[in-house]
């Protein structure tokens, strides 16, 4: 049966057994007696080592603190090709970026 949480007005926070079938909206503070309301479920990977977990680990971490970049990567040794210029009259008709 899975637990659930519930808060009584007091702000005391309890857990209770439920059937997913028969879980209430609200149940009875062992503590104080008044009805406590149902909180939502902290739903979130169940595997600690899964892909899924290692991925927000490394993107709560870039986000935290991120790579700084001090230079171009795979930097260029030959000059750029230039760009093929058309003179297609079709072409012409085109948009351009």
């Amino acid at each position: 049966m899975p637990l659930y949480d519930y808060r009584c007005p007091e702000g005391d926070i309890f857990e209770a057994f439920f059937s997913m079938h028969d879980k209430p909206d609200t149940a009875t503070c062992p503590s104080c007696g008044q009805s406590a309301s149902s909180l939502m479920p902290a739903i979130g990977p169940s595997k600690l080592n899964s892909a899924q977990m290692r991925l927000l680990d490394a993107t709560r971490a870039t986000a935290e603190t991120p790579e700084v970049v001090h230079s171009i990567s795979g930097a260029r040794s030959k000059k750029r090709p230039s760009t093929p210029v058309t003179r297609n009259p079709l072409h012409q008709k085109l948009p351009r970026p």
